[in-house]
């Protein structure tokens, strides 16, 4: 039986266009004996697929409306009844900036479904029903958290269990009130032309695996009453009625999925998860006393007196969870289970240096990081944001192949910010967003992914489709040329790192004057792009960008070189702007003449008058360290992730001390440079260069 016969998509008919909440969808299907099935599933905003009661996946795979990702279920039924379901969520517009996540794209609300089971073909409407979860809703973020930054990630949950529909998954006649879905049109398939496509999801079969979960031992109980214990990692046991809270210790930063089940209760749990604890001032600390609050976000639980089951839709963030409870009749046959969620890197790869025991912790905490950043793409932070900018995902696709040796979330990257090319020629920042933002370095960063790639794994297929992006690129800084030779400003948020000092992180300060360190990536970008051009067989445009790199950086060397000084300015004719940023790049990515490399990162390094970078921009003091450095001199580097393990970091966070993300992809890079070091990463192409 052919897989897709004519698809359709397909929502209740009772709910509004991006009407926030979950609807529910099933279909039974009986076999006579022992038979195939063969399904694809799409929906918006997101599903989780079940047969009988067993998850078989969720999506769909972040993307946009013209890269719309669907599913593929295969397998054999037994013979007798089958039960598939779906639950799909709405999170309502995300411009509301209060109940959608930023990095989902979508278009208000429908399901799709093709395929076979057994004899019986899948297409909605057919014998598909679906209901309204009466039960529970997406939860705003100015009821989940009450802490000071904006939350772009996807929002909380609330459920009342005196409207739960129970086992509605696998039950034989469920409860509620079941209808059948409304068709919204015909389902459109990537590279089949229409005129007028009936509907807006332009699907294409997703090109990751599904996210993996394995079971997450809860580590110990802070706060709570004797009533509940720990059992193999399980939180068990019953709650008396009262207003108290439970306070648990995952062991560390992580993210997770949450299974929380028991009977009986009345009153509510408020069930909230932090990073850290707070101390009586309200400030971070890694260590216990503390306690959550309303500083933790949190999902928000009613009970009616009856069995109640709570899985939560998206993965939560932290290491501690506070159960704060309200109840009036008490709670019992609890059990609380976590499941670790990342994408499915590992096994990562082992390092070992007993001499030196602290950079294996060093690199056991870079490789957890990654793995709290990558889900269904790579991420800045799993707490706030679930982004993926080019600035991080360069440093995480590196780390990615050096710990595991597997591409896929790199070339997604690749992918995902090549399809957010706008017709300035700069890429987006981060892809998929719903917000659109430019910060022009990035698009520079971008297309020194594309050669890192290619050095890593020599994939010149990847190379041919995505090298005409770079080029358009290129092209666009090339043109914001000024007449002394310097790249001029481009449209955009000029972002570097978060410099004290720096407004926005600008090396510019916002004045919107040309950039040393803008400059620096550009000619870097020209020369690493001139490499692919040559593996393209474009000698050509190979030869006109060396000579666009070499032309920034004679100009760089002119205009923006302090001779007094012996330092390299932010800006030009800015004495008084230094950076450790820009006399790093101008030593990695070739100003500085190349006999003196050595000795100028080494006095650059020494000078309390450069602005220091933080950990995200660590990363190419690190390469120039690496390339100009002694071995010595690259152990020094690492202290500050050493200080942050003894400070009680379990994942990098965003910079040292005080700070927002306590788990942020862009710090996971000593794991790169630690495998390089001991010989750990293959190069399939020349020399890396300087990655």
């Amino acid at each position: 039986m052919e897989l897709c016969g004519t698809a359709y998509w397909a929502w209740h008919p009772d709910r509004k266009e991006h009407e926030a909440g979950y609807t529910l969808f099933r279909r039974g299907v009986t076999c006579a004996d022992r038979a195939p099935y063969h399904i694809i599933v799409s929906a918006d905003n997101r599903f989780n697929f079940y047969l009988d009661g067993k998850l078989l996946g969720r999506g769909p795979l972040r993307g946009d409306l013209d890269h719309y990702f669907y599913d593929e279920y295969e397998g054999v039924l037994a013979a007798g009844r089958h039960v598939f379901a779906a639950e799909a969520v709405v999170w309502s517009e995300a411009w509301r900036r209060s109940a959608a996540p930023w990095a989902e794209m979508h278009a208000g609300g429908g399901f799709m479904v093709s395929g076979f089971a057994g004899n019986e073909r899948m297409e909605l409407p057919g014998d598909w029903l679906t209901a309204i979860d009466p039960a529970r809703r997406p939860r705003p973020w100015k009821e989940a958290w009450k802490g000071n930054a904006r939350i772009p990630a996807p929002p909380m949950d609330e459920i009342d269990f005196a409207h739960d529909f129970g086992d509605w998954k696998t039950a034989e006649t469920p409860r509620g009130k079941w209808v059948k879905p409304a068709v919204l049109g015909k389902a459109e398939f990537r590279g089949a032309y229409q005129t007028d496509p009936d509907t807006p999801w332009n699907l294409v079969k997703r090109p990751l695996a599904q996210m993996a979960e394995t079971f997450s031992p809860i580590a110990g109980i802070l706060r709570g009453p004797g009533t509940l214990t720990l059992a193999d990692g399980r939180l068990t046991g019953s709650c008396p009625a009262g207003r108290y809270t439970v306070l648990l210790d995952l062991g560390k930063n992580q993210t997770f999925m949450v299974r929380l089940a028991g009977t009986g209760g009345q009153g509510s749990c408020r069930l909230a998860y932090s990073e850290t604890l707070f101390n009586e001032l309200g400030n971070k600390t890694h260590r216990y006393p503390g306690t959550l609050g309303e500083q933790g976000y949190a999902d928000l639980l009613h009970f009616a007196g009856t069995p109640w089951r709570y899985a939560s839709f998206w993965y939560r963030t932290g290491r501690f969870i506070e159960l704060e409870l309200d109840l009036s009749e008490p709670l019992s046959e609890i059990e609380l289970e976590l499941d670790f969620i990342t994408y499915p890197l590992g096994p990562f790869r082992e390092f070992r240096q007993p001499e030196d025991p602290v950079l294996e912790k060093i690199y056991e905490t870079a490789c957890h990081t990654l793995a709290c950043c990558a889900h269904e793409h790579f991420e800045d932070c799993p707490y706030y944001e679930q982004l993926q900018y080019a600035g991080d995902s360069r440093i995480e696709a590196l780390v990615s192949y050096a710990v595991s040796g597997k591409d896929d979330l790199g070339r997604h990257a690749l992918r995902c910010i090549a399809a957010s090319q706008l017709g300035s020629g700069l890429t987006q920042s981060r892809y998929p967003s719903v917000f659109r933002q430019v910060i022009p370095e990035y698009s520079l960063i971008w297309a020194l992914m594309l050669h890192d790639h290619y050095v890593c794994f020599g994939d010149a297929g990847l190379v041919k489709e995505l090298l005409p992006h770079a080029e358009i690129i290129l092209d666009t800084f090339e043109r914001a040329r000024l007449p002394e030779g310097l790249i001029g400003p481009l449209p955009g948020w000029h972002y570097t790192d978060w410099v004290p000092g720096w407004p926005s992180g600008c090396s510019d300060r916002g004045e919107n004057v040309p950039e040393t360190v803008l400059n620096l990536f550009y000619a870097e970008a020209c020369a690493r792009t001139a490499e692919l051009e040559d593996v393209n067989a474009r000698q050509e445009k190979a030869a006109e960008l060396r000579v666009r790199a070499e032309k920034t950086l004679e100009a760089v060397n002119a205009q923006c070189y302090d001779p007094e000084k012996r330092r390299y300015l932010d800006s030009p004719g800015r004495s008084d702007r230094l950076s450790l940023h820009a006399n790093v790049l101008a030593v990695l990515f070739g100003a500085v003449p190349e006999p003196e490399r050595a000795a100028f990162l080494r006095e650059i390094r020494g000078d309390d008058a450069l602005a220091p970078m933080t950990l995200y921009f660590s990363f190419y003091l690190l390469s120039a360290v690496m390339k100009y450095g002694t071995a010595a001199e690259l152990r020094a580097c690492y202290a500050p992730w050493e200080k942050m393990l003894e400070n009680g970091c379990t994942t990098f966070p965003e910079k040292p001390g005080p700070c927002r993300s306590e788990c942020h992809a862009w710090s996971c890079a000593p794991a790169w440079f630690l495998l390089r070091a001991a010989g750990k990463i293959k190069i399939v192409s020349h020399d890396p260069v300087n990655i």
